[in-house]
């Protein structure tokens, strides 16, 4: 076994966190006697993120989302109970405490504002106050954006929600919010989980969760953790992203919600619908009253949208003009249908149990006319010539699903709490036989080109949109699964101390964690149609319709229905690519062991974490050898074992009541990808020189120094002012490269692989402000403005060989943009709330074109989105909604080293959105 040491100043900090515990072991002895209570608004609603302290004994609490706070063990005499919540005047109760429990009930908060009587968190303000509270008295730095927040946007999946929160921002699929990115760094670099079990990927190749699968509506609230404390799992540099579910005592009475809505997208002139609804309840069991919580989500949503696209690929030949472009139209057809289901039991005041599941199923199907313009020379705009055209006709229908499943109880005794808890994620993505490319082709012998620069148009003889005039030259069929599977069970046990130098929370777990990731790919190659008596050659012989393309004119439409008739006349096993069907499958299994150890500090307007944690992986790659000059196939199984070593220091101070300072250092880890890990290897000749292509399991995980400096002041009403710097050093940066001409590839030609660069830095500023208006006595008074800003740079090394010379050049990190930003201004009465965001985000490396030249790096230009919602209350309980999605007609928009030079070019029009939700508040 191999241990990897973040540095010796980190086994001291170790040193320093047991020394710390040591020394505050001691402490008076206490009476058993305990305090609760809940915490809500002027109707009940249970407000989570308010901080209940005892100034006395220099003890604090932060309810969670059910609203209660709980002190256990209180020394006897009399203390003062303090309760601050944003946006809600300070409460204060006298405790006398003798040797019985004390059952405070519900306590109530009268509003901050001077214009209404109690504090009520419903709406864009109440959404707000939420958040912002549990941001303030967390420990480290994290963003919140509860259910409610989520609501106030436009937004139909949790990635879409989380892009208006300050560091975050999204990649998108065909216009929709996809993968999250947080502080620049891409989205395989981030965890996700739920109730902290990490949630499997379903793609082939991935960690990266797809969080487009998860509907918001089955979500009590998302937080984004931006600093690691050493209980929490391993596996992200830039944040982990804590999917938390809805239970039913997060509520005071039993709750229901049902929403319907209608979509309706430009470009495709189609309704989608969309249905959801909440319900839970909370019951007697046991001789226990209200001890057993049932809550209940599902959500429905079809979505019938279309983009239109031009790319290029890269394909420019910068001294001779473009060699290759194609035009794309997509018809989408996309399913949603979620399902939670959660059940706490809590017998008595000390006994929890819990189950949480979750299971998500996103079905996107899609069908996508090409015509590929294959240029004889390489042209300029407005210059025309020979051409090969292809007509071409992609069809799929692909299948993701996410489920989770968390059972777990905590228990409390005095001081002591423990949990033990089992989780269960599984994900998966199905492609089914399908048509990866049936290809239609046609000579031109001049007057074919294009116009344009980013868009580019397609200029050609009337041929070129004629089907008699294309033949059918092959047919590609593919079937691809992947399946990730997650198990754990952890155990994580605290106790907190109380002494005259402020209380000290000790806390210990130990996690062991199993997973598997395993890719199949079958794929079929159709052709030399002639030999095998088929005389149905033509396009005209496969149309149907014409393609409603808007950038230009592409002519008819190939059936997928009539391909799929044509393969099914076929034996399958005589056109089988036997090297594609094999080579691509590989499965990897990863055993993770984990233990911690952390203590907490509270004295005055201190807090300090201290800890670290250990994580040892044992991992096994399986997959395949093929030597195509022998053409041999051979097993190749990779064993590998590491360690790590993960110490925290994370501390705050409040200068007063409404500002904070926050400090920390964190260190992070991330394991490569399974496309990076994937033992497979392709061994070839071409003109007598030898070339390969493979994978690297033996590929180290990439490690993070993180540090984190930042204040935060919180105004007395509603808002917030702050300001967080934050730098990392990530150690075996992973890139592509070629190895050719070193170590055992000296004598090949190509050798391309993945490998573990030096060192890549990360730097950045994040600015945060939200602001209630109030004391104007107009319609002022009804507006929140919400902006943030985050500005971030980085730097890599990338090497490789020229004739046996090692040579680099310096990049960014993939997906990281230099500023992201979010602008929105809301006006809400009792009546009407009316919300204007604008997304941006600016453009950011989106992959390497070629290692060697930086002319070729793929960037994707800058993207500002504005949508809008509008609310109108019927009557108390009943909203009709309107939202337009994509306000402005943001197109998408990549390029090969210079913005002229077109990569990709996508616009996917507005989307239009009509609804009623019907809650029992």
């Amino acid at each position: 076994m191999k241990l990897t040491y973040q540095k010796n100043t980190r086994r001291t900090l170790l040193a320093c966190a047991v020394g710390l515990a040591c020394a505050n072991l001691a402490g008076p002895a206490l009476a058993d006697a305990d305090v609760q209570g809940r915490i809500t608004d002027n109707r009940s609603n249970l407000l989570s993120g308010a901080e209940v302290s005892i100034p006395e004994l220099q003890l604090r609490r932060t309810t969670a989302a059910d609203g209660r706070f709980y002190f256990a063990q209180l020394p006897a005499g009399t203390y003062t109970l303090l309760i601050n919540y944003l946006g809600a005047m300070p409460e204060t109760k006298v405790l006398v405490i003798g040797d019985a429990e004390q059952r405070l009930g519900d306590i109530k908060l009268l509003s901050a504002s001077e214009a209404v009587e109690h504090i009520e968190v419903v709406g864009q303000s109440g959404a707000v106050s939420k958040a912002l509270n549990r941001q303030r008295n967390a420990g480290g730095i994290i963003t919140v954006a509860s259910k409610d927040e989520m609501g106030q946007f436009p937004d139909s999946n949790v990635s879409e929600a989380l892009q208006r929160l300050a560091g975050l921002s999204v990649e998108r699929d065909q216009g929709e919010g996809r993968f999250v990115r947080v502080r620049g760094l891409a989205p395989d670099y981030n965890a996700v989980t739920y109730n902290g079990t990490q949630l499997a990927a379903p793609e082939a190749g991935r960690r990266a969760v797809a969080l487009d699968v998860i509907p918001s509506d089955l979500l009590e609230s998302v937080e984004v953790n931006k600093t690691l404390t050493p209980d929490m799992p391993a596996g992200s540099l830039g944040g982990t992203v804590e999917i938390k579910s809805l239970s039913a005592f997060d509520r005071s009475n039993d709750f229901y919600s049902f929403t319907a809505e209608a979509g309706y997208n430009e470009l495709q002139s189609k309704t989608s619908p969309k249905v959801s609804g909440v319900f839970s309840k909370i019951l007697d069991a046991g001789g226990e009253t209200d001890s057993l919580g049932v809550a209940i989500a599902a959500s429905y949503a079809g979505r019938k949208f279309g983009s239109e696209n031009v790319e290029t690929g890269g394909s420019w030949d910068f001294d001779n003009g473009l060699e290759e472009f194609e035009l794309r139209d997509y018809s989408i057809e996309r399913e949603r249908i979620g399902l939670a289901l959660n059940v706490d039991y809590r017998p008595g005041n000390n006994n929890e149990y819990y189950l949480r599941s979750l299971y998500s199923r996103f079905s996107d199907t899609e069908t996508r006319q090409g015509l590929i313009v294959e240029l004889a020379d390489a042209l300029f705009a407005g210059v025309n010539g020979e051409a090969t055209l292809i007509r071409s006709l992609k069809q799929r229908e692909e299948t993701q699903s996410i489920s989770a499943l968390v059972v777990g109880t905590k228990q409390t005794a005095g001081n002591w709490e423990w949990l033990l808890e089992a989780g269960a994620s599984q994900a998966d993505e199905n492609t089914p036989f399908n048509i990866a490319a049936a290809d239609f082709e046609q000579e031109l012998d001049e007057g074919v080109g294009f116009t344009g620069s980013s868009i580019l148009r397609l200029t050609a003889p009337a041929e070129a949109i004629l089907a008699d005039g294309y033949e059918l030259k092959e047919v590609e069929m593919g079937d691809t699964y992947a399946k990730e599977t997650e198990r754990n069970i952890k155990f994580d046990v605290s106790r907190e101390i109380i002494q005259r130098h402020g209380s000290v929370l000790l806390k210990a777990g130990a996690k062991f964690s199993q997973r598997e990731k395993r890719a199949e790919e079958d794929v079929w190659l159709f052709e030399d149609f002639a030999d095998l008596g088929i005389n149905a050659l033509s396009l005209s012989d496969y149309a149907g319709g014409t393609v409603d393309y808007g950038l230009s004119n592409m002519g008819p439409a190939i059936n997928s229905g009539s391909i799929y008739q044509l393969v099914a006349s076929l034996n399958r096993d005589d056109f089988i690519d036997d090297v594609e069907s094999q080579i691509n499958d590989y499965q990897v299994d990863e055993d993770i062991s984990a233990a911690y150890f952390m203590a907490q500090w509270e004295r005055d307007n201190w807090q300090l974490i201290t800890g670290v944690r250990y994580e040892h992986e044992k991992r096994q790659a399986t997959g395949s050898r093929y030597d195509a000059i022998e053409e041999v196939f051979s097993a190749n199984r990779v064993n590998s074992s590491e360690g790590y070593w993960l110490p925290a220091v994370v501390g705050r101070y409040n200068l007063s009541e409404q500002s904070i300072v926050r400090a920390a250092f964190s260190t992070g880890l991330v394991r490569p990808n399974f496309e990076q890990l994937s033992p497979a290897f392709i061994l070839e000749e071409d003109d007598d020189e030898l070339e390969a292509a493979f994978g690297n399991p033996q590929l180290k995980a990439l490690t993070s120094d993180n540090f984190d400096l930042g204040i935060e002041h919180y105004a007395d009403k509603l808002g917030v002012l702050s300001a967080m710097l934050f730098y990392k050093q990530i150690d075996n940066f992973i890139y592509e490269a070629d190895l050719a001409g070193r170590g055992e590839y000296s004598s090949f030609a190509k050798a391309e692989t993945f490998v573990n660069g030096g060192k890549a830095d990360l730097y950045g500023l994040e600015l945060n402000a939200i602001h209630k208006l109030s004391g104007h006595d107009s319609w002022l008074d009804n507006l929140l403005l919400s902006a943030n800003l985050t500005l971030t740079d980085s730097a890599a090394d990338i090497e490789w060989f020229d004739d046996g010379a090692l040579l680099s050049r310096e990049v960014a990190l993939p997906s990281q943009s230099d500023k992201t930003a979010n602008l929105s201004l809301g006006y809400e009465t009792e009546v009407i709330s009316l919300r204007l965001a604008a997304n941006y985000k600016s453009k950011y490396l989106a992959e390497v074109g070629d290692v060697t030249e930086a002319a070729y790096d793929v960037y994707s230009d800058d993207h500002m989105q504005l949508d809008f919602t509008g609310k109108w209350t019927v009557r108390r309980g009943m909203q009709l909604y309107f939202n337009v999605i994509n306000l402005n007609d943001e197109p998408y928009y990549a390029y090969t080293g210079r913005k002229p030079y077109n990569f990709q070019y996508e616009q996917y029009g507005r989307t239009f959105v009509l609804g009623v939700q019907i809650t029992n508040w």
